[in-house]
């Protein structure tokens, strides 16, 4: 665990070699740094522009033989354009970050076995209006206290570097107003 961080690698960027727990420089949590995002609760449909997510549930995962100890994360993802074919990787979709409640904060790589995990989502196929159902790893070699539970999911994209990539409009996402790119999901409430 560390802090918030928000210069989060792509998943694209990790297609190359996979360094397990390579740390980031620490920053200060919100103020200046905080993500802009759409807010929202557990079981809410949210949506900004090209994908649709909801958090459907969150589970301890205590460490066993087989696995480590660890958060799992449910989210259910929709397609909302009517483009086939595409990944949240085609959106710049950047590590997603797990804060908990006592306001430590978990990234989908801080293992390999979550960026691992993670690549499932990032490089998944979404037909035309398909959703997909994911369960995000969020482990650690360290104990984790099950007491201290997930206060919030983060799920970010980096659109201003789409953006650049795709100048003038000449990208199939991102162009449209929305609300905010980015969500930042109260997994304490319900909708």
């Amino acid at each position: 665990m560390r802090p918030f961080v928000l210069a989060l690698c792509t998943l694209a960027a990790l297609a190359g070699p996979i360094g397990a727990g390579a740390a980031s420089p620490p920053t200060a949590v919100g103020g200046s740094t905080q993500a802009q995002a759409q807010d929202g609760c557990m079981n809410q449909w949210m949506f900004n522009g090209v994908w649709r997510v909801r958090v459907t549930n969150v589970v301890w995962q205590p460490k066993d033989a087989d696995h480590l100890n660890a958060w799992l994360v449910t989210t259910q993802w929709g397609n909302g354009t009517t483009f086939a074919g595409i990944t949240p990787v085609d959106t710049y979709i950047q590590d997603p970050v797990l804060a908990l409640g006592n306001g430590d904060t978990m990234a989908a790589s801080d293992l390999t076995t979550g960026t691992l995990n993670a690549q499932k989502l990032a490089y998944h196929s979404f037909p035309a209006s398909g959703q997909f159902t994911h369960t995000q790893v969020y482990g650690s070699v360290d104990p984790l206290d099950p007491n201290n539970k997930p206060a919030k999911l983060l799920i970010t994209f980096d659109v201003a570097k789409y953006k650049v990539n795709n100048p003038n409009g000449s990208g199939k996402f991102w162009n449209q107003k929305t609300p905010g790119y980015n969500y930042r999901i109260n997994l304490t409430c319900t909708k």
